[in-house]
């Protein structure tokens, strides 16, 4: 018998001079939840502190995320909300309409953000 089981997640934080960028891919399940919130946190601080105008979250190869890592998205997009303005940054969601979670839930994100989320589909 075979397994089966997506493959881990897994979460890169990079920068360049104008962006920091979130690379998630495999299975975001109860397991990632400590990883995204940390990766998420070092985001944030990396672009509040370097006067970056944008975070690119790339989920295209993210083949599912459960409800508490989605959690952990809304919790820091609320934080970039609360920025004051001239230090909020965009948010741009790199997605694969074919995987299904992220048409539903990354709509939702972007309808809970307007102004400062995007989501491109790829």
């Amino acid at each position: 018998m075979s397994d089966t089981r997506p493959a881990a997640c897994t979460i890169e934080v990079s920068k360049s001079a104008t962006s920091t960028q979130v690379v998630l891919r495999g299975d975001a399940n109860l397991d990632a939840v400590d990883a995204l919130r940390a990766a998420l946190s070092e985001a944030h601080a990396r672009t509040v502190a370097d006067g970056c105008a944008e975070v690119i979250v790339d989920v295209r190869q993210l083949e599912f995320m459960n409800s508490s890592c989605l959690k952990k998205i809304v919790a820091w997009l609320e934080s970039v909300e609360t920025l004051p303005p001239e230090s909020r940054y965009r948010v741009r969601f790199l997605s694969d309409p074919a995987i299904r979670w992220q048409k539903r839930s990354l709509h939702a994100l972007e309808s809970f953000s307007v102004g400062f989320v995007t989501v491109e589909k790829s």
